[in-house]
């Protein structure tokens, strides 16, 4: 993959709003350069809402012993396919270890079940004491073509 942009952010909701925005400007401007001729709306869409609820759960679960918590986001692409990082330093835990079920989770916890739903590939990794989790999700021209 070829790394596109890299943003750290604290890890305060204050700052969901430039994470959500900023996604949804690569995905657009990476769908456009793609010649997409599907729905860039929708693409972008899947990226706004998915780094909002990763984001979200990035600062949720940051350890409030640490004084300086941040979330960096990273974008890349290969092949018209689009990949978003989120990268924190909490304690491990991975979001993936089971297929998320949408009758067992409690009122406001389906941030991962949409993240699942909107994007084509989601994977979690822990390196050097921080979690990746990395969504994927090809631009429409490529599964056309692909089909």
């Amino acid at each position: 993959m070829n790394p596109i942009v890299t943003l750290t952010l604290q890890a305060d909701l204050r700052y969901l709003r430039i994470a959500s925005v900023t996604a949804c400007n690569v995905a657009e401007i990476f769908a456009s350069m793609a010649c997409t001729s599907g729905n860039i709306a929708e693409f972008c869409h899947a990226y706004e809402l998915s780094v909002s609820e990763a984001f979200t759960n990035s600062v949720r679960y940051a350890e409030p012993s640490r004084s300086e918590k941040e979330v960096t986001i990273c974008f890349s692409s290969d092949n018209g396919t689009l990949a978003m990082s989120i990268i924190d330093t909490n304690a491990q835990f991975n979001p993936i270890t089971q297929a998320p079920d949408i009758n067992s989770y409690p009122e406001g916890g389906y941030g991962l079940f949409l993240i699942h739903r909107l994007m084509d590939t989601v994977s979690y990794t822990r390196r050097d004491g921080e979690n990746m989790l990395t969504m994927t999700k090809q631009s429409t021209i490529t599964q056309a073509a692909n089909a």
